[in-house]
């Protein structure tokens, strides 16, 4: 019966986490919900560790989209400290400029993206202490006019 409590309150931490991080976009969750050295990764934008980094990160993303959030899409998947979330969001890049391997969006470039993606979540005495995602980052390339449309 615990473990099925502590199920329970992972998943409260993480649709807190997603509804204040990813869909207000509000960098202050942070503080109280994640562990000191939290691990973050999603491929298109790197692996940082710590809090102070996690939240560049968010600060990051409000800066080139500051319309853009993402919302859960179905119910929380958990076992154990992992969870697992589906989810969809986006925006329009309306603000400062964005550097990225494959080319750069100029300061509000007006173009837009929606994607979708799953993230696993890993909770520790209530705390996340890591957040790895994976997402149609070639969608949201695509839709940003930073790479051709795929062909046959």
């Amino acid at each position: 019966m615990a473990e099925a409590s502590a199920t329970e309150t992972n998943k409260e931490i993480v649709t807190r986490w997603w509804s204040e991080f990813w869909g207000e976009l509000n960098p202050n969750v942070v503080d109280e919900l994640a562990a000191d050295d939290i691990r973050w990764c999603y491929p298109l934008a790197g692996e940082v560790r710590g809090c102070e980094e996690v939240k560049k990160r968010i600060v990051g993303y409000k800066e080139r989209f500051p319309e853009g959030g993402f919302e859960l899409t179905d119910e929380l998947i958990a076992e154990g400290d992992r969870v697992v979330a589906l989810w969809e969001g986006g925006g329009t890049h309306s603000g400062r400029s964005w550097e990225l391997p494959i080319g750069t969006l100029p300061e509000a470039s007006g173009e837009k993206a929606q994607y979708t993606g799953t993230t696993v979540f890993t909770v520790q005495d209530g705390k996340i202490t890591e957040e790895h995602g994976q997402a149609d980052y070639l969608g949201a390339m695509q839709q940003l006019g930073l790479i051709g449309p795929q062909t046959d």
